[in-house]
């Protein structure tokens, strides 16, 4: 019995071997993958780029974007390199708390807002008190993820004064050789026309629908420069705002998307070999 168990635990340290091998050389796909995460009523999304590099964009509200990183995430993966949150609302902030608390972050950057959210507050403590690289964000700026994969920030041109935090919300365009995802956060109208008015490249195969999918974004002039081929919206369902906005679904299909919810689809998750897209579906 006791020679049994002791071949078991050896096939089980192989196994964990192999996987972080795996990890580690890059022998699985060599491809981005995206994952809009289904938080409830907030935003979270994770990237992972073909070398193994590990982007959060948001983290939700609370404690489940620890569950829901655990279903992508290997197990043994206790790191996460770069995170970087749109703006200090709660469901978007809250649940960045639970993130540094438990995963290594390499580096944290935001536009430095002082907007008062008490969970925002304790956000920028844990950082310092666990001495993570902190940057703010501005239009222009361009972080490089990978080999042929970078992001660039389209908003905001700088930090204003604003009881909204909106108003300094952070947009960025996700690009991996012909393949871009357009990030908007929780975006309205007034920055997507913004957008429009700067002459920006703003076409994307994908659409993260601002603002979770408000009456207060996705004007059919910036979805016709978006032409997005997928719309991403997260939600939560029967959520007490209303969202989806009929009016934004209306507008979303009338620019030509598929139309994809958290409420409905869960995880959604596209891959990308800089070439082709693949919307591999809800888990």
């Amino acid at each position: 019995m006791k020679k049994n168990f002791k071949y078991l635990f050896i096939l089980i340290l192989l196994i964990i071997a192999v996987l972080a091998w795996n990890e580690a050389f890059g022998l699985g796909e060599d491809k981005l993958k995206f994952y809009m995460l289904d938080i409830e009523q907030g935003d979270a999304i994770f990237i992972e780029t073909p070398s193994g590099n590990q982007i959060l964009v948001d983290g939700g509200p609370d404690r489940r974007i620890l569950e829901e990183l655990g279903k992508i995430m290997p197990f043994y993966d206790r790191s996460i390199d770069l995170i970087i949150l749109t703006h200090p609302h709660l469901d978007h902030a809250g649940g960045l708390l639970e993130v540094l608390k438990n995963y290594n972050v390499g580096e944290f950057m935001d536009v430095g807002d002082s907007y008062n959210l008490a969970e925002y507050g304790e956000l920028k403590k844990l950082i310092e008190d666990k001495k993570i690289k902190y940057e703010t964000v501005h239009r222009g700026l361009k972080i490089y993820l990978d080999r042929e994969v970078s992001l660039l920030v389209l908003t905001p041109e700088k930090l204003i004064k604003s009881d909204n935090p909106h108003d300094n919300n952070v947009v960025s365009r996700l690009s991996y050789g012909k393949i871009d995802f357009l990030l908007m956060g929780d975006a309205e109208k007034g920055e997507e026309l913004r957008l429009v008015q700067e002459g920006d490249n703003l076409e994307s195969e994908v659409l993260k629908v601002g603002h979770h999918g408000s009456k207060t974004s996705s004007n059919p002039l910036f979805l016709e420069k978006v032409k997005p081929e997928y719309a991403l919206i997260s939600v939560s369902a029967k959520n007490r705002y209303g969202h989806p906005a009929q009016i934004t679904l209306d507008n979303l299909l009338a620019a030509g998307a598929k139309i994809f919810r958290t409420d409905i689809d869960s995880i959604i998750e596209f891959k990308t070999d800089g070439n082709s897209l693949t919307l591999v579906g809800g888990k």
